[in-house]
């Protein structure tokens, strides 16, 4: 059989198949690391999801109740959509369970473990005190980061006068020009109860290198990081919905969108809609609507959302604010807050009584997933490609 031939059968095929291909000989072995397989077989998956209307994986973050303790977990979930109807399978609920699998064994911060961005089947965790992981659920492999280049060691306990740090923001992604997967991490330095505000700095890990290095940034001092919720990579750009606090009270000054774009390596700062600067409880978190940035702004009164507009930023427009309110969806009864679009008129949702639901704002029909949590603002979704890329 032609090679291109072969090329072509295998490379539509998941992952897992090919891992067991790998084992018949060494020819088929070199043949599927072959770092042009890859590429080939990952052009295929974008291309399958992108075009795909009936299926769509989801990666869903969530806290579940484990011997009276909250334990974080993540699940890729396959969702199709026919005749109308969003169908799901129990058996296509698939569990990563991260509390018996070294290194995220070791050391972990399970109640505070995040999704810092996903991009061609790698999912970057962090927990926001030392550990950063790259992940590639499809080849189970996981792998801890170097420790941080500008974090200062951790004080003796029950010390407060004393500068610290700590990493306040990750973010993971693609950079095209270079061909290199990157990591992104803002470190705030900081004394006693966060009184005394120092210039923030930020580093970069490139997994060619294996390292991180310092690199320039201006943000300001008095930005401070939003829910987890709040942040999103997309088209080579890491994006955050942050808080800028005043210097002299610490209360919340403005809503504003940071960005990092993974190429140049600069940071941008984006206003939001004026209508999120209205009161301290309208919120913010960002998805991906039909191939543009879109940020939901909601309304929070006793955790149920009483609206949520749809703003789509018009293009990457660095320090520029560029939205358009595409969108407003009326309050539904018992929901908490947006998760992402998993169609291009299919929203998830959490409800507040943790369980994950998908609102088809066309047809305005409502349907419940068997997914489940506590403490629905932990929830996050990402819409998950899986590939052959190695993180090791």
């Amino acid at each position: 059989m032609p090679e291109e031939m072969v090329v072509q059968i295998l490379s539509r095929l998941p992952p897992k198949s090919l891992m067991r291909f790998r084992c018949v000989h060494k020819s088929w072995y070199n043949f599927i690391n072959d770092p042009n397989f890859v590429d080939v077989h990952l052009s295929k998956s974008i291309d399958n999801r992108c075009s795909s209307k009936t299926s769509t994986c989801v990666l869903f973050k969530r806290c579940v109740l484990n011997n009276e303790a909250n334990h974080i977990l993540l699940s890729l979930v396959d969702l199709s959509n026919d005749n109308d109807d969003v169908q799901i399978q129990s058996n296509s609920i698939r569990d990563l369970n991260l509390n018996n699998v070294p290194p995220l064994s070791v050391g972990l911060r399970h109640d505070c473990l995040d999704i810092a961005g996903h991009c061609h089947g790698i999912i970057c965790l962090t927990d926001f005190s030392e550990n950063v992981f790259l992940c590639n659920p499809a080849l189970k492999q996981l792998k801890l980061l170097p420790k941080s280049c500008l974090r200062l060691p951790q004080p003796p306990p029950n010390t407060l006068n004393r500068l610290q740090s700590t990493g306040v923001a990750v973010g993971f992604g693609y950079d095209s020009r270079a061909r290199v997967y990157k990591v992104v991490r803002i470190v705030m330095h900081f004394e006693g109860f966060w009184i005394l505000f120092f210039p923030h700095m930020a580093e970069v890990y490139t997994m060619s290198s294996n390292s991180w290095r310092e690199i320039k940034t201006d943000i300001p001092s008095t930005v401070v990081w939003s829910s987890s919720s709040s942040q999103i990579y997309f088209k080579g750009v890491y994006y955050w919905f942050a808080l800028e606090l005043d210097k002299e009270t610490l209360d919340e000054n403005k809503k504003v969108m940071l960005s990092f774009d993974m190429d140049d390596e600069l940071f941008f700062h984006t206003p939001v809609p004026d209508s999120l600067q209205d009161s301290e409880e309208n919120y913010g978190s960002l998805g991906v609507w039909n191939e543009s940035i879109a940020l939901f702004s909601y309304h929070v009164e006793s955790g149920v959302s009483k609206f949520i507009d749809i703003w789509v930023m018009d293009g990457f427009c660095g320090t520029k604010g560029c939205w358009t309110k595409h969108l407003t969806i009326e309050p539904i009864a018992g929901i908490g807050m947006p998760l992402t679009f998993w169609n291009s008129d299919e929203l998830l949702l959490v409800a507040t009584d943790g369980y994950v639901v998908s609102h088809n704002f066309d047809t305005k029909v409502l349907r419940n997933l068997p997914i489940h949590g506590v403490l629905f603002e932990h929830f996050q979704a990402v819409l998950y490609t899986s590939s052959l890329i190695s993180v090791n």
